[in-house]
């Protein structure tokens, strides 16, 4: 019984530990990207939204744009993804500074683009 009881307290752990694919891409992208990798503190990574052609239609239309470009595309086609990140890091200087980022990514993925939140 005591056998079973660590290994279940075991798998419990390790399965608790497994990084979701949009946490590992941001992970690869701290490592190959920051000036000091080992400051970076994950605070938060959360889905915002999944971006298809029809909310991209609307959105430009919002904003009284034209939209030829997805005429000719399935309004269900996935574009992105977008995430919101936040986390600690040192800045050039040192410092521990608090980063707030939302994060692209296509449907491997990989990160095709990122912009601070301006608070």
């Amino acid at each position: 019984m005591k056998k079973l009881f660590s290994l279940l307290a075991l798998v419990m752990l390790f399965s608790c530990a497994k990084e979701s694919p949009f946490e590992k891409s941001i992970s690869e992208h701290v490592k190959t990207n920051f000036k000091d990798p080992a400051s970076y503190e994950k605070i938060s990574i959360e889905i915002l939204d999944t971006v298809t052609v029809e909310k991209k239609i609307k959105v430009y239309e919002s904003k009284g744009m034209t939209h030829e470009q997805f005429d000719n595309e399935p309004k269900d086609k996935f574009l992105y993804y977008t995430i919101s990140h936040k986390y600690r890091a040192n800045n050039s200087y040192g410092a521990k500074e608090l980063y707030n980022d939302i994060v692209s990514m296509d449907k491997d993925y990989k990160i095709t683009g990122s912009h601070a939140v301006e608070e």
